[in-house]
């Protein structure tokens, strides 16, 4: 069995050793009133990647007018993003994408976060609808812990169930390290990568988790970022997507989308395709994985009708 952990990619991203020492240096808090002066002028530099102070405990974040908790910024990705943004995601196009995912679930009785890492979009949406459910799934243990820290500091233990299980084909299981991931809680495990170690990782379908749904539910939102596996997490759940037809914000990534066949199960169900930017979504006939702009909104709402509700459409 190939490792991933072992392979070259897995050595680059970790600067073959060396990036857990520099951002410890990097981390200390006595540089940081100066690197936030000066970082975001210089040109190049993407504030978000730099790491937040040690023992920095947790960072404020807000989006779509509601305010929130993430934990352990030095260790999340995501929340040492809100560090540097004072409580915004730095990259516009992720900052407006949250923020369109709870404009979206205002009225949804359930959000469903699928690859929900740390849960910045549970907790965003939950946070902004405070009469709506979550069920957030996670693959990776060590994130898993980082996730329920968040539903506890935010006190949402009796809206959000967590799942620590993959979603796509029923029955399968994937091998996932143990271990903390180095530097960082990892956010880049996927369905197709090896492990020589670590735990069995069920997987279930979108399709499974219907009959979980309070009675009577007819609203509900979906977030996906499961790094080129979303074409499963759909395949494996039509009947869901024909019961609820869910507004759906999906990564698409363009080394490993497969968009033929994500259009071929959407469009059963009468899908269009919005490719989200820095502050408006486009319109598009097909999805087309962009190099840049990630994400993808993917509704049975017209642009007449995102429109009509305020959303800026191209």
């Amino acid at each position: 069995m190939n490792d991933y952990l072992r392979s070259l990619t897995a050595r680059k991203q970790s600067w073959f050793g060396l990036k857990l020492p520099i951002k410890a240096a990097l981390a200390q808090p006595i540089l940081h009133p100066l690197m936030r002066a000066v970082a975001p002028r210089i040109r190049g530099v993407r504030v978000g990647r730099l790491p937040a102070p040690i023992g920095l405990t947790e960072v404020a974040g807000r989006a779509g007018g509601a305010d929130f908790v993430l934990v352990d910024p030095f260790r999340c990705e995501i929340a040492k993003e809100f560090y540097w943004g004072k409580g915004r995601r730095t990259e516009p196009e992720d900052a407006f994408a949250l923020d369109l995912m709870v404009d979206l679930s205002r009225d949804a009785e359930v959000f469903v976060d699928i690859g929900a890492y740390t849960g910045v979009f549970t907790m965003a949406v939950l946070a902004a609808n405070p009469t709506a459910i979550a069920h957030s799934f996670e693959i990776i243990p060590a994130v898993v812990a980082g996730l329920e820290k968040n539903v506890a500091r935010n006190r949402l233990g009796d809206r959000v169930s967590i799942h620590p299980t993959g979603v796509g084909r029923p029955g399968e299981t994937m091998r996932v390290p143990t271990g903390d991931g180095g530097s960082a809680l990892p956010s880049f495990y996927a369905a197709s990568m090896d492990f020589a170690e670590g735990v069995e990782v069920r997987f279930t379908s979108l399709d499974e988790l219907l009959p979980q749904l309070p009675a009577g539910t007819s609203r509900v939102t979906v977030k996906i970022d499961v790094e080129g596996a979303e074409n499963d997490v759909l395949g494996y759940g039509r009947d869901f997507l024909g019961a609820l037809r869910p507004d759906i914000l999906c990564e698409v990534l363009a080394d490993r989308a497969k968009p033929g066949e994500l259009m071929a199960v959407l469009g059963e169900f009468g899908y269009r395709f919005y490719l989200v930017g820095t502050d408006r979504l486009t319109h598009r006939a097909r999805i087309v994985p962009d190099p840049h702009l990630r994400d993808w909104l993917l509704t049975t709402r017209t642009p007449e009708e995102l429109d009509a509700e305020g959303y800026p459409v191209e």
